[in-house]
């Protein structure tokens, strides 16, 4: 078990799927429910106990109280394949850690820090190889926002900027303490892992995690500055690590965007993450104990107004703050149950830095500051939803639990360990599912890029389970998919019944209710249509497909100016993108005008008939600027609370005055 656990630890940030939507998540669910049920296994053959103490720490009754809070919550709300995956996942993560105490208890924690240095130069390696093999193709962008932008996306092969980082800061305390105790070889592998862990930071620039380091580094002086002899290799070290970055970012080009990074820092009640925190606020204030369920978060966050303005081309997946996530998804008692976890290691460590020995050196006021940082990382990313971050901290937390724990006397009973057996057996059978599922469903989206619309349908057939694996990353159910596979395929009927199951799984989701509306239309169900479209209104008010089908069922009942309303306050794309992507927006747009202008110009004036007349012949001469010209009519109609008549005459002697 000993060897299993060190090979594990080591080659996790080798644990990739480029076959996958995430190329970590599925992937590392199944590798490690596999390991966990495997030394469970042998923990049944070699008749290994499991003590009574371990279980009865503060710090896993916390965690164990948040997971059935999980449980309670996900009873209350429903099981879904979403909830089924984060209560496993939080299974595996709370039995992984009994392992390692475990282990720690009985074989101590220096067995287990190689496997941590190893593990943080596997991890840079992985970013450094793609920092090499894109390199030149991404220093030739002479556009700094794209440049920029095609650095940051290079992490998300492996994870992302903000995992990537945030999991090398798990790392930092264990490198530094092996500098200190390590052999010579060790001592070196641990300083160029902290060389590369600077390197990296510079170059992600994940700002909670560069705030986190700074924390760590202030609280570890003032836990140790009373048996610091010399303070000036302190600020000589400071300084350089300041100037290496600056000169990294400097040669790579980053050193405008770190700069923006900072200003969106200070502006950060404009940001989008804002958003985000205030509407969790919201949710959780209004399912404070009970919470909305497992996996939850991304379908009801909807309901809180986070999508209006935008285009409906992303969806929140997470709050960026696990805190809230917490209180969000598992009630007030799982969010207590989080805190206090954090609490009580924080406490533990103190303890034992301060009641440490000579050989324990700065051991526990490195750990003590690792948790402190990393609360600070949870506060403004999302690590418990990876199975890395979740094995690296509880490795930490093993160090302090295991020598809290009194002397192990009580063992629990057999059939304690056959439960976590099966569980752990039915996390992997769940887990493969998943993973095969993520895969057919990827195949899915790149057949319907392409229009291959039967094997979407089959893709999606392999793929979907209805137990287990419904709904992909982006919180899109799979059968939407294959609606909207068989609608292209005028399979009407089908496509109803795949999309009312898709609303089943997802209320919320703006496409799957403007395609069950538009299903609904094709039926002949208007007014069933219509309540469909001001639901995904509800969601994003300006979403342009349900505005711009909504519109075309007020042309077709000739409320033509209903139904310029509907399409104007849509969010649309500039011109030149809508020519590219071959969008209807602006012929839609011209048959309203049109219907529009045919309604009341024969009761008009030659000087009003010849305007509308223009403007019906400009559409056909200068669309783009044309339907830039409606917008502004659309704006004046607003700003003024007239007709579209009279708002375009004080948009024609607007562009008069101009000339």
């Amino acid at each position: 078990m000993r060897m299993l656990l060190q090979i594990f630890i080591t080659i996790i940030p080798l644990i990739v799927s480029f076959s996958t939507f995430d190329p970590t998540l599925a992937i590392r669910f199944l590798i490690f429910s596999l390991v966990v049920s495997g030394i469970l296994l042998y923990y049944l053959i070699a008749n290994k106990s499991i003590n009574r103490e371990v279980i009865m720490h503060p710090t896993m009754i916390a965690f164990g109280i948040m997971i059935l809070a999980y449980l309670f919550s996900a009873f209350f709300n429903g099981f879904g394949s979403e909830s089924i995956y984060v209560i496993l996942k939080l299974f595996l993560s709370y039995v992984f850690a009994i392992i390692l105490i475990q282990f720690v208890i009985t074989d101590g924690y220096k067995p287990l820090l190689n496997s941590v240095v190893y593990f943080s130069l596997f991890l840079s390696a992985t970013y450094f190889l793609l920092i090499i093999t894109n390199y030149s193709e991404i220093m030739s962008i002479e556009d700094n926002l794209i440049r920029n932008s095609r650095f940051d996306n290079l992490a998300a092969k492996i994870g992302g900027k903000n995992l990537v980082s945030s999991l090398q800061f798990l790392v930092l305390p264990i490198l530094v303490y092996v500098i200190t105790i390590g052999n010579k070889a060790y001592k070196v592998l641990s300083s160029l892992g902290i060389v590369f862990i600077l390197v990296i930071l510079f170059l992600t620039q994940t700002r909670s995690v560069l705030f986190a380091v700074v924390i760590f580094s202030v609280s570890l002086y003032f836990l140790n500055k009373k048996s610091l002899k010399r303070k000036y290799p302190l600020i000589i070290l400071t300084v350089s690590v300041l100037g290496s970055g600056y000169a990294i970012m400097k040669y790579t080009n980053r050193y405008d965007a770190f700069v923006g990074e900072i200003k969106k820092t200070l502006d950060f009640s404009s940001s989008t993450r804002y958003k985000l925190y205030k509407s969790s606020c919201e949710l959780i204030g209004d399912h404070l104990f009970i919470g909305v369920g497992p996996g939850n978060w991304k379908i009801n966050i909807s309901e809180y107004g986070i999508y209006n303005g935008g285009k409906g081309e992303s969806f929140a997946l997470r709050p960026h703050n696990d805190f809230l996530w917490v209180f969000a998804e598992g009630g007030f008692i799982a969010g207590i149950s989080y805190i206090l976890l954090f609490i009580i290691l924080l406490r533990d460590s103190y303890y034992l830095h301060e009641n440490r020995t000579e050989k324990d050196d700065i051991f526990y006021s490195l750990l003590f500051s690792a948790f402190l940082g990393f609360g600070f990382i949870s506060l403004f990313d999302f690590p418990l939803e990876r199975f890395s971050h979740n094995i690296i901290f509880f490795v930490l937390a093993s160090f302090v639990i295991a020598v809290r724990v009194k002397e192990p006397k009580k063992k629990m009973p057999y059939w304690f360990k056959v439960c976590f057996l099966l569980v752990s057996f039915f996390a992997s059978y769940v887990a493969s599912i998943r993973y095969i599922g993520e895969v057919h469903t990827k195949n899915a989206i790149h057949f319907k890029q392409k229009g291959n619309w039967n094997y979407v349908i089959k893709s999606i057939n392999k793929g979907y389970h209805p137990i287990y694996y419904e709904m992909e990353n982006t919180s899109t159910p799979l059968l939407w998919y294959r609606g909207v596979a068989h609608f292209n395929q005028q399979s009407y009927d089908l496509a109803l019944h795949d999309f009312k199951k898709a609303y089943e799984i997802n209320a919320y989701h703006v496409y799957v209710l403007n395609n069950l509306a538009t299903s609904y239309e094709i039926k002949g169900e208007r007014e069933k249509a219509k309540k469909y479209y001001t639901d995904a209104f509800k969601v994003n008010q300006r979403f342009k497909e349900a505005r711009v089908n909504f519109a075309a069922i007020l042309y077709s009942e000739q409320k033509y100016t209903e139904a310029l309303d509907m399409i104007l306050n849509s969010k649309f794309t500039p011109y030149w993108k809508r020519r590219k992507e071959n969008d209807n927006f602006d012929l839609y747009l011209k048959t309203i005008v049109n219907g529009w202008v045919n309604s009341i110009i024969n009761n008009k004036n030659s000087d009003k008939k010849e305007m509308l007349n223009r403007l019906l012949l400009d559409f056909e001469n200068k669309p783009k600027e044309t339907s830039f010209k409606t917008l502004l009519v659309f704006k004046k109609r607003k700003e003024f609370e007239i007709d579209y008549l009279n708002a375009l005459i004080l948009v024609e002697e607007d562009y008069k005055q101009r000339e």
